[in-house]
């Protein structure tokens, strides 16, 4: 059973819910309401439609929906060229070598490059020249890799300071930590808490978390996403920008360091807007 549904069922016997617990890996829990029954499977909870998880889910979708109302770098999908024609309507570039050229012209290096779906920063690269980038994108577009993804994403680099984890339910801020990677080695996986010795520290400065909700307010205006994880970071330069966002975060890392109860709290939340 993973750390979110261990948390979950903390959550549900501190508040006299009754649950039940499927599957051989234990990663699927019914709660069982008054007049109904919610199923959390893995990571997931039923508080989403499906049309926003998916836009959550999916990184070119998400930035084309809010990038007017919150500052996020600026990015651009592209279709492997060997994809189904149905996926391929409207873009210029019919090979590897055209969408090269393109994102050359349209972006300077270094830049950030990543499929554009998923998590845990696998298939996520930093390119500095044109022979990376190849690299990147034939990496991406592997269809005999687990992270394989048929659109890749070109992405201005951020030269960033600090990163942090907001999560959200309702619209109201249940938590938020830093992505430390203080005294950390990189590893290869430009996700922070995939760093050697990184840590997720809990925010307590109320000054802090006044800074975060109110930058992540205009996502909540524009479209009520019930239960996400928002990826934000301030760059060198001190500007704030939305990273992307998780409609299925996990909590290891936070458990782990931070200890469960503001999770608990979280969950708690959760089982309230189901009674």
């Amino acid at each position: 059973m993973n750390t979110n549904l261990k948390v979950l069922i903390k959550a549900c016997q501190r508040m006299g819910v009754d649950y039940k617990i499927y599957h051989k890996d234990r990663n699927m829990v019914e709660v069982l309401g008054k007049n109904n029954s919610y199923l959390f499977i893995n990571f997931t909870t039923p508080l989403h439609s499906h049309g926003v998880a998916r836009l959550c889910e999916d990184k070119d979708y998400f930035y084309s929906f809010f990038k007017d109302v919150i500052n996020m770098p600026r990015g651009r999908a592209f279709v492997n060229p060997h994809a189904d024609p149905k996926y391929f309507q409207g873009q210029k570039e019919k090979t590897i070598a055209e969408i090269l050229t393109s994102i050359s012209k349209e972006f300077q290096y270094p830049l950030i490059v990543k499929r554009n779906s998923g998590t845990t920063g696998n298939n996520v690269f930093k390119v500095n020249s044109k022979s990376e980038l190849k690299e990147a994108i034939e990496a991406i577009f592997n269809i005999n890799s687990k992270d394989f993804d048929r659109i890749a994403i070109a992405q201005e680099y951020l030269r960033i300071r600090t990163e942090y984890r907001a999560v959200y339910v309702n619209g109201e801020l249940s938590f938020a930590y830093e992505k430390s990677i203080r005294g950390a080695k990189f590893q290869g996986n430009l996700s922070p808490l995939h760093w050697e010795g990184a840590k997720a520290l809990l925010i307590e400065d109320g000054r802090l978390l006044a800074q975060i909700k109110q930058f992540c307010a205009p996502i909540f205006v524009k479209k009520m996403i019930p239960f996400c994880g928002l990826d934000i970071a301030i760059d060198k330069n001190s500007q704030w920008w939305l990273i992307e966002a998780n409609s299925s975060p996990a909590f290891a890392h936070i458990v782990a360091d931070g200890g469960e109860d503001k999770v608990i709290e979280m969950y708690e939340g959760i089982l309230t807007l189901l009674s």
